[in-house]
């Protein structure tokens, strides 16, 4: 229907009620965010992820061996403060060093140990043990609980140009440390990991991950990329009691017979896709976490050592379970 106003001609379209009529599946998803609530969280981040390493450190068993002759050595509970410390705050060895000198009196701490000997603590083998056990140490901490699990790798290195925007093609051939890790989807907490060379594949590592999973969760349901859609990882998930919901390859053809499981993925990707792709929207929650912990504790490592620069990652993803917990848990009291 067309209008003439004063030289112009206008067009006005009517749209019947029929277009608005659906058949079929329809689905609106909404949510909403509270920002006063948000502020609060901001606000009180740092006390309580402050709060949440001296409650866990002072928990957690150290076993330090003493020395009878020579220099002591430094409190391993210092020095385990000094790497969190570290991370929260994104700062250098001497810096941490300077921070510690600051909150002695929260840390209650008898000594202050020099940067030097904090720099050399990240590289040695025993504190890669330390930092594994203390690692599960959080996780076993947390209650029993159902959790679907979302697996997938990410890469740290001192190179200014993230793992993100470097070309898939370059990553095998230069000196990332890349992570495999298993995220709980909703919580965003890092449920296990494996550190590896840049140039190992991520179905490779897929079944290690799984096996170092908490005692105290079951897994319900497995969400991961393509990467991932091999009959070994599958049955790695079947294995632990969860249902394997990964993403399959556009030409995926998978035969009738339900007789193994990457059979039954495909004939239920390509018979459901509306189910199957409800069922995996949550799957980006692992590459949530990995752009969360790059945003608050950077994506690049300081030290230069192959040992040491896994340990700083390991440090990263310990703190990060402590940030979230922390802040989760302020979230719930409002």
């Amino acid at each position: 229907m067309h209008r003439k106003v004063t030289g112009l001609v206008a067009t006005v379209v009517e749209i019947t009620s029929e277009v608005f009529k659906f058949d079929g599946q329809s689905r609106l998803d909404t949510f909403s965010i509270d920002l006063g609530r948000c502020s609060e969280v901001e606000a009180h981040r740092l006390q309580l992820a402050m709060e949440g390493i001296r409650k866990n450190v002072d928990s957690f068993p150290f076993w330090q061996r003493r020395k009878r002759v020579g220099r002591p050595s430094s409190d391993e509970r210092t020095v385990m403060i000094g790497f969190l410390i570290q991370q929260l705050f994104r700062t250098t060895f001497r810096d941490a060093e300077g921070l510690l000198h600051m909150l002695k009196w929260y840390f209650k701490l008898d000594h202050v140990p020099d940067h030097s000997v904090l720099c050399r603590a990240m590289s040695s083998p025993r504190w890669t043990s330390l930092l594994e056990r203390f690692f599960s140490f959080v996780m076993t901490s947390l209650p029993k609980r159902n959790v679907i699990v979302a697996t997938d790798a990410t890469g740290y290195s001192g190179r200014k140009r993230g793992w993100r925007e470097t070309p898939y093609a370059f990553r095998p051939r230069e000196d990332w440390v890349k992570t495999h890790a298993a995220i709980e989807v909703d919580s965003f907490i890092v449920l296990s990991y494996e550190l590896t060379a840049s140039n190992v594949h991520d179905s490779q590592v897929f079944s290690d991950v799984w096996e170092r999973l908490p005692k105290n969760v079951a897994p319900v349901r497995s969400l991961a990329d393509s990467a991932y859609h091999g009959e070994a990882c599958l049955a790695a998930a079947r294995l632990h009691g969860a249902t394997p919901l990964h993403k399959i390859k556009k030409n995926a053809k998978g035969l009738m017979e339900h007789r193994v499981n990457y059979n039954k993925l495909v004939f239920f990707a390509k018979q459901f896709p509306q189910r199957f792709a409800a069922l995996t929207a949550k799957r980006n929650h692992a590459e949530t976490v990995f752009s969360m912990i790059g945003n608050l504790f950077d994506y690049r490592t300081r030290c230069r050592k192959d040992d040491a620069r896994k340990n700083e990652v390991r440090c990263k993803l310990i703190m990060f379970n402590l940030h979230q917990l922390a802040v989760t848990g302020l979230a719930r009291s409002l």
